[in-house]
């Protein structure tokens, strides 16, 4: 408890706590900068406990956050001053020896005053894979796939592989992505971009095509992940789900710090089950983040060289839907691409009553594109919607295969 003689001899430390709470409060301030205020709050503390640093810094906020942002800066980074308690530097302490400096300066701005804070160099990005490497990739991951792995582990893995070399999205956008994203047909995907260093709540959407290999993933990781959900409580919404390994309970829900430690412990496992039978071993890289930059940069030279004229395929999402775009615009998009599923249907029925035969062209031309209207409708609503559409326009259940649902990704949907 402080005392009056502190407060004479110490205003710093009596300061500190409305400075900290002014930077909280600023809706400026993301949910993600908050977390990195108060672990420096914590961090100023504990030096504020010790006797000579009070003595000499505590005296003024010019002092406490110029100076003394110097000294915490070089005691942590001997070691000093670890809340957990932690034996040897933790991993990516470069990141967080950043984070602190950037919290640091902001407090003295705050305060009006110089900060000493010590900059740190940006560190080197990984490595990601060369061009070539992420072709083999591709070849791998086909093979892999078609021997239809029964190991939860890998079969999830295989997933993961195909959904960022194809959408690259970033880990938590993976791990936000439910069995509700997946196309009728898991032909497409959503993904909700969260970007880093963005306030606002409200995301693009971008609807991004499945490639033929991460479809058949996906299929042969959908009853998998029916058995690891037997027993649970509950909706079950989220693709990804736990296998049961370490801490991580069976069947619920991959978070960010799990995927990433599954992603590392089944890449090591099966570039040694792939070096034991005679492969080479996968050219994957080591973190999961450095194979979304990999894809990234391979997306990037692609926009660039069709930038340049040339004859690139193109290589972006089908469908984007934009929460700033004028509302109106988007319902008569919405309200079109129902219509014409409602149209199709029809079609198929008339096609079908016409040919009597499932094989005839004119009604598999009716089924492809009944298929394509299903899953644009999709893209710009729900399953729920969709299918209360379909059912509306008198397409059977039995038909719904017709409309391009997949029956896996049926039952899954009843358990979501």
């Amino acid at each position: 408890m402080s005392t009056s003689t502190d407060e004479d001899r110490f205003p710093a430390v009596e300061e500190l706590p409305a400075l900290i709470q002014g930077v909280l409060d600023d809706p400026e301030t993301t949910e993600g900068v908050k977390k990195h205020v108060r672990w420096v709050h914590g961090t100023i503390r504990e030096a504020l406990k010790l006797e000579d640093y009070k003595a000499q810094y505590g005296t003024s906020m010019r002092k406490l956050l110029g100076p003394g942002a110097t000294a915490l800066c070089e005691m942590t980074d001997n070691g000093e001053l670890r809340l957990r308690g932690y034996k040897n530097n933790p991993k990516g302490v470069t990141t967080s020896q950043r984070r602190r400096s950037s919290v640091l300066r902001r407090l003295a701005r705050e305060a009006g005053v110089p900060s000493g804070a010590i900059s740190y160099p940006k560190p080197p990005r990984k490595a990601t894979m060369p061009a070539w490497a992420r072709s083999q990739l591709h070849n791998e991951l086909k093979t892999q796939v078609e021997k239809q792995p029964s190991d939860p582990g890998r079969a999830r893995l295989l997933v993961v592989i195909g959904m960022v070399l194809d959408a690259a999205p970033r880990t938590g956008e993976l791990c936000a992505c439910g069995i509700a994203d997946l196309a009728p047909d898991l032909s497409w995907v959503k993904i909700v971009r969260n970007p880093q260093a963005v306030a606002s709540d409200l995301h693009l959407t971008e609807v991004w095509p499945v490639s033929p290999i991460t479809q058949a993933a996906v299929e042969n990781w959908l009853p998998i992940r029916a058995q690891l959900l037997t027993g649970l409580q509950g909706g079950a919404r989220s693709l990804l789900v736990s296998h049961g390994h370490g801490a991580y309970r069976r069947g619920t829900p991959l978070g960010r710090k799990g995927l990433i430690e599954s992603y590392v412990a089944q890449v090591e496992e099966l570039k040694r089950a792939v070096t034991g039978v005679g492969g080479k071993g996968w050219e994957l890289p080591e973190g999961l983040e450095q194979l979304r930059l990999g894809v990234q940069e391979h997306r990037s030279a692609y926009a660039a060289e069709q930038a340049a004229g040339a004859k690139t395929p193109r290589w972006g999402p089908a469908v984007v839907l934009n929460p700033l775009l004028p509302e109106e615009g988007e319902k008569k998009k919405t309200a079109a691409a129902m219509a014409k599923t409602v149209k199709a249907v029809d079609a198929f029925h008339a096609a079908r009553a016409s040919a009597g035969d499932e094989t005839d062209p004119t009604v598999l031309r009716a089924r492809r594109t009944l298929r394509d209207t299903t899953r644009a409708a999709w893209a710009r609503t729900d399953h729920t919607t969709v299918l209360k559409l379909l059912h509306q326009a008198k397409l059977a259940n039995d038909d719904l295969p017709a409309a391009g649902y997949n029956e896996l990704l049926l039952d899954a949907l009843e358990r979501a």
